[in-house]
């Protein structure tokens, strides 16, 4: 990416905002390092971490993720490979470092937990813990770097003697002290220590009469101190336990110094995991703070309600696109009415994009990823080079219309050129001529571009070349201060004459300028200002229809849900009633099956049993009469809430193809087609022949109208149970079969067999058929309220 043109669309101060950010050093330098890529599939994948990041941190139960203790221990880890003792310090450091990996990979867990499977977890899950270090270094180090007394049992035994042997010595030695002192050779009665060893202050004069060695002098001469040679050995002994505990300590760190070395490359890769995890969380945070959003990768730019991102609250949204109904965008209109902001933004913005973040603008912005950016921006003399502002922009230029040539001879694209005030600096009419022609070169060669000016001819060539289109940023005529909105496909004035009259210019000087522009300029003004009247018209009845528009769709999808919600309380309330009526029937059935057993115990021509006889006949006329009008409820509810668009029958299948049977709410495999309109199905352990005009893709098994009703019309169509009194067992199985096939396929999970007691010949040979049959899972006899002994119970499989 072109240096410049990072420079003068302020990408750095973008990644500044970026890099406060982040919680670590490491991570900070990173966030600063960052360039644009032209790798699409690099650019696609660093939006969707960032994403990623941004979800992680907005989930109540994940939040952000800890990265206290973090700090940058390459320098000591390349030391504890190189087998070097580490300081304390150092290794209290490479213990916080192994304490934040643990918490982060905690902090990882749960979120995967949370949230499911994500790259960004994926790497946070790949960070590894190091107990051993993070205790083994708490053990033996405090929090103040010094050895703990207790880190090992030698240390706190040679602690134990030094403290016994330096005791016993302060207390013979201060013995001394008040001895010498009486015989004044001491000036106070003090025992001190120099250079490790515990001595007494003896006046130099009397240096003769005190046996001893000399280890300091105070600064005046006046006095020295000395250790009595008596005390030479102990203060040896002394010497020799503190050696001691500085060799145990020196041990120490080195024990904590090769663990930290047989771990520092792993420690090292996840140094640079918990740097790429803080810069990517930077990224997700910055997103929030800006609430901007990964633009799609597209062929063409539209960026609605895109912002400034140095601007923060300040900046004014603007709607920019470019490179689906024209390439190029000549913008125009006063100075400080934002045309560069306007450039700038979009500049800006397509950096960010291509760095991987996201961009302060609508979620539905689209952008391309550009191979090659340039841009010339703002008012720059090479002082250098001696070269004055136009210079120092043609240069530029040059260089741009060199590099965008060379890509396309090589095939590169899409190229994005961003060119302000081009051809000022110099004569008008010059500089006029050299912008259209350079505005020619670079959209003939096919890049995006966008140029501001003032320049009333470059509007007219971008107004009758195909594929270029004018801009402006708007003026409020009642205010004459700008609102820094962009309106495309309106070409803007510079209003010079408004603004230098507001500014103080007197009245008659703007007139005189005024007739000076001449006939052929006023026409011109005049015609751009009716564009102007024309096209602001055109772009608020274009604004109204698209409002109109979307509280039409808004009103649609309203409408669509509402009708949605009728229809299912409307299924709901026709569920409860199928199911009460239901009940009702299975009420009814049960009675009937009571009346049935208790006549088996009757006499066939007694009183009881002919009440029992009649009432049976009238159980079965309200049975009758009650499945009737069911099923007149039935086929109204089906007719109902049947879908217009119901899906097509199959026309035709082919063997083994798999079906879905409408009227059985069913899949079945077709074993061979039968005739042009029928087929012969495989049904769980059953095969039936059926019409096609039942049968349906799979795929649309779900979008079968009125389940509900179906499902009731066939289990109704079907009777839980079955009356076979006084057949024989041949009948009675041929009978049988037929139900049991029947009342598999309505999804009945229960029946009931009604034989008799009698002699028991037809239960049993009921009961050995039931044995055999592949629809049967179970069966039993009966409760009593059911008939007993009467009546088996068979339950279907599924």
């Amino acid at each position: 990416m072109d240096a410049r043109t990072l420079r003068v669309l302020e990408y750095d101060k973008a990644l500044a905002l970026l890099g406060a950010q982040a919680h670590t050093g490491l991570g900070r330098e990173r966030c600063l390092r960052l360039r644009p890529s032209t790798d699409a599939g690099w650019v696609a994948a660093h939006l969707l971490e960032t994403s990623e990041a941004r979800e992680l941190l907005a989930a109540p139960a994940v939040g952000a993720p800890p990265f206290g203790g973090v700090t940058d221990q390459h320098d000591t880890l390349a030391r504890a490979t190189a087998r070097a003792l580490l300081l304390p310090e150092e290794l209290l450091a490479v213990r916080d470092l192994t304490y934040a990996c643990r918490r982060l990979r905690t902090y990882f867990d749960r979120a995967a937990e949370e949230l499911g499977e994500r790259e960004v977890i994926n790497l946070g899950q790949r960070v590894e813990t190091y107990p051993e270090i993070e205790a083994e270094v708490s053990r033996c180090l405090t929090d103040t770097g010094e050895v703990a007394p207790d880190a090992t049992p030698e240390l706190a035994s040679l602690l134990r003697r030094h403290a016994t042997v330096r005791e016993r010595l302060r207390q013979r030695m201060e013995s001394l002290a008040q001895e010498y002192a009486r015989r004044g050779v001491l000036q106070d009665p003090l025992v001190v220590e120099r250079g490790g060893r515990l001595c007494l202050p003896v006046l130099s004069q009397f240096q003769g009469r005190f046996e001893g060695i000399v280890h300091d002098r105070s600064s005046s001469g006046v006095t020295l101190f000395m250790e009595p040679l008596a005390m030479v050995p102990q203060g040896n002994e002394l010497r020799e336990a503190e050696l001691g505990i500085e060799e145990e300590k020196r041990r120490i760190l080195a024990m904590l110094s090769d663990l930290v070395g047989r771990h520092a490359e792993a420690l090292r890769t996840d140094l640079r995991r918990i740097t790429a995890l803080d810069f990517i969380f930077a990224k997700g945070r910055l997103s929030q703070v800006q609430d901007a959003y990964a633009p799609e990768l597209s062929d063409y730019v539209d960026l609605p309600d895109a912002r400034h991102p140095l601007l923060g609250a300040r900046a004014v949204p603007i709607e920019f696109r470019l490179g689906r109904e024209f390439q190029t965008l000549v913008v125009t209109g006063p100075n400080t009415g934002g045309k560069t902001v306007a450039i700038k933004t979009v500049g800006l913005l397509v950096l960010l994009a291509q760095s991987g973040l996201h961009i302060p603008a609508a979620p539905s912005s689209r952008l391309p990823v550009f191979t090659h950016i340039f841009a010339d921006i703002g008012d720059e003399q090479s002082l250098e080079q001696s070269l004055s502002t136009f210079s120092s922009h043609m240069t530029q230029i040059v260089k741009i219309l060199h590099r965008v040539q060379a890509a396309a001879r090589q095939g590169q694209g899409p190229l994005l050129v961003l060119l302000d005030e081009i051809g000022a600096g110099t004569d008008p009419t010059e500089g006029t001529a050299l912008g259209t022609a350079i505005l020619e070169a670079l959209h003939g060669a096919g890049c995006l571009t966008v140029v501001t000016t003032h320049y009333n001819e470059l509007k007219a060539f971008a107004f009758n070349t195909p594929g270029m289109e004018n801009a402006s940023v708007e003026f409020d005529p009642k205010t004459l201060e700008p609102t820094y909105r962009l309106l495309i496909g309106q070409p803007g004035s510079s209003n010079a004459f408004n603004v230098a009259q507001r500014l103080g210019l007197p009245r008659e000087i703007v007139a005189r300028a005024r007739e000076r522009l001449g006939e052929a300029g006023r026409d011109f003004s005049r015609a751009l200002e009716q564009v102007e009247r024309t096209q602001a018209d055109l772009t608020r009845r274009r604004r109204e229809a698209e409002t109109a528009s979307r509280e039409t769709e808004r009103l649609r999808a309203q409408h669509a849900r509402e009708l949605d919600e009728f229809h299912q309380r409307r299924r709901e309330a026709m569920q409860s009633g199928f199911s009460e009526a239901q009940a009702i029937l299975r009420e009814a059935q049960e009675k009937a099956a009571r009346i049935i057993s208790s006549l088996q115990d009757q006499e066939r021509h007694t009183a009881d049993s002919e009440r029992l006889r009649g009432e049976l006949a009238a159980q079965r006329e309200a049975i009758r009469a009650q499945e009737k009008a069911l099923e007149t409820e039935m086929r109204e509810a089906e007719q109902a809430v049947a879908s217009p668009e119901a899906p097509a029958a199959l026309r035709e299948v082919a063997a083994g193809q798999r079906v879905w049977v409408g009227e059985w709410e069913r899949e079945a495999t077709v074993i061979a087609p039968v005739g042009k309109d029928r087929a012969l199905l495989a049904v769980g352990s059953f095969q039936v022949e059926t019409p096609l005009a039942g049968l349906f893709p799979m795929e649309e098994k779900h979008e079968r109208p009125a389940t509900n009703v179906l499902s009731l019309r066939k289990q109704m169509a079907v009777p839980d149970e079955i009356m076979l009194l006084g057949k024989t067992v041949a009948e009675a199985t041929q009978d049988l079969d037929k139900y049991l096939d029947d009342a598999a396929l309505a999804g009945r999970e229960e029946v009931r067999i009604v034989h008799g007691k009698g002699t028991g010949a037809l239960r049993k040979g009921i009961q050995a058929y039931l044995k055999k049959h592949p629809a049967v899972a179970e069966f039993g006899v009966a409760e009593d309220s059911e008939g007993g002994a009467g009546a088996t119970v068979v339950r279907l499989k599924g």
